[in-house]
């Protein structure tokens, strides 16, 4: 973010007042991924609900128990493979 940015510029906080009006944006399906104990949980449940809201191709995925960044902590762990097979999962079904 540039230097003195607050956290509704844009880049954090797509529905923050300098942002553009998503539901006049063409967006690709998206995949939110959360920790159900990280910090930002809530925002991100926030930000996948609102784009469901507007109509916007959205799959949440929330892995129970687990920290912001649980799946790159730990590669090569059960639920980073996981995390790994629900994208590819999603990736298959959204393609072409």
């Amino acid at each position: 973010m540039p230097a003195g940015a607050s956290r509704d510029h844009p880049l954090a906080n797509p529905f923050g007042p300098g942002s553009l009006n998503l539901e006049l944006v063409d967006l690709d399906p998206i995949m939110v991924i959360v920790g159900g104990c990280e910090l930002l949980r809530d925002r991100g449940e926030d930000y996948a609900r609102r784009l469901k809201e507007m109509g916007k191709k959205i799959e949440y995925v929330e892995f129970e128990g687990k920290q912001h960044g649980f799946f790159t902590n730990d590669p090569y762990s059960e639920d980073s493979e996981e995390v790994v097979q629900v994208m590819k999962k999603f990736m298959i079904e959204n393609s072409g």
